[in-house]
């Protein structure tokens, strides 16, 4: 792969960009006596200041615990979203060849984005100790800034856990909240965030309307009034506009949105309520080459088909391939008999080799997925 293409590329720009402030700042700070002045008075706000500036790292639990309460998770993910939708959207804006590089391109990070969490897993133990160790380290004191104590206990707790840091279903015996959260709080957002990028890359494909981001706008104030906008905004012929919020649960908010605005808001989520998790190894089961070679080229498929199977695809392999879902029923990593996802190189030699045997017999069970809109099939495109 180009390397323009590796998530380092795009984190060494945004540390240039980085680096291009901070000597600006350094340089006028020593230089301008009126840049000094402001500097001063930003200085004299103490505390009141330093909770603004929270907004951009604050280390700590994801959203629970001791005051002041963490949010890197979310600032993350904020951060990486923006470099897609605020960012490098204006290439895709450019020209149809350059929109489809820019699907393309955010599949593969949406990929690497659901990679970051495959640690959970008891097997990937010492990765996992690594990885918190590293991070702790790199980053120093501002690690546990909020709640420090508190944080750094949970830390601890979840740095000690040896066993499967994955949620139920299907983990009969998963680890508390507390623990959970604290692991979680390590990554960007993760399943919510690659569901919302997915969802905005469906919708800059169909014919729907203007697409307006808001997944970085949290709330929206109006003098001393303030609403918590939808995830995204659709802006149709005659003035028509329609707020769509990602994922299940916020009917109220929606709710609530509508009736001070105005503007009719819905739920929006993926087919079968993509990605998922594979039962045998515990990790996530990221996206594949046909699927993005195609959804990047040709954009949504003919009658919004989500299944592709995988026996029909150039890259089969005869089963080689490592991204093939298997979904059926079979014994999940916990001894249980489940029907469920999984990878397919996650099956034993003997249940690979009787299914491929019978591949025609096996062709529903072999399959991939377009990440496709739940209900938006019929939406009337302009």
């Amino acid at each position: 792969m180009d390397e323009a293409l590796k998530l380092k590329e795009i984190l060494r720009r945004l540390g240039l960009s980085i680096k291009h402030m901070n000597t600006l700042d350094e340089f006028l700070r020593a230089k301008e006596p009126e840049y000094q002045r402001m500097e001063a008075k930003l200085d004299s706000m103490g505390e009141d200041y330093v909770r603004f500036c929270r907004e951009l790292y604050y280390g700590g639990d994801k959203d629970m615990g001791n005051e002041p309460r963490g949010s890197r998770q979310m600032i993350l993910s904020d951060i990486f979203q923006y470099i897609l939708t605020g960012r490098m959207i204006y290439q895709a804006s450019k020209s149809d060849d350059l929109r489809k590089r820019f699907v393309r391109i955010s599949m593969y990070l949406v990929n690497e984005w659901l990679i970051m969490d495959c640690f959970g897993p008891k097997e990937s133990l010492a990765k996992r100790r690594g990885l918190m160790s590293k991070l702790s380290t790199e980053i120093g004191e501002d690690f546990h800034e909020g709640g420090a104590s508190y944080h750094r206990e949970k830390f601890d707790e979840t740095l000690e856990y040896s066993d499967d840091l994955i949620p139920k279903p299907p983990n009969p015996n998963p680890p508390s909240s507390a623990i959970l959260s604290s692991y979680d709080s390590l990554f960007p957002k993760i399943r919510g965030g690659p569901i919302e990028l997915l969802i905005y890359l469906y919708l800059i494909q169909r014919r729907l309307g203007f697409v307006v981001s808001l997944l970085i706008q949290q709330i929206l104030l109006s003098g001393r009034s303030e609403v918590i906008p939808p995830d995204l905004f659709l802006l149709r012929k005659k003035g028509e506009i329609m707020g769509l919020e990602i994922g299940r649960g916020k009917e109220k908010q929606s709710a609530d949105f509508g009736l001070l605005t105005g503007i009719p808001t819905f739920s929006v989520d993926l087919v079968d309520r993509q990605p998922f998790r594979c039962d045998g190894c515990g990790r996530w089961i990221i996206y594949c080459e046909r699927v993005i070679e195609k959804y990047s080229e040709d954009g949504i498929p003919e009658n919004h088909e989500h299944i592709l199977h995988c026996i029909d695809c150039p890259y089969f392999h005869d089963g080689g391939c490592p991204d093939i879902i298997y979904y059926g029923e079979r014994m999940n990593r916990y001894g249980g008999e489940r029907s469920a996802r999984y990878h397919f190189r996650c099956l034993s030699l003997e249940e690979r080799s009787q299914i491929l045997r019978n591949i025609e017999l096996e062709r529903e069970s072999l399959v991939a997925y377009f990440p496709l809109v739940d209900g938006l099939e019929e939406f009337p495109e302009e």
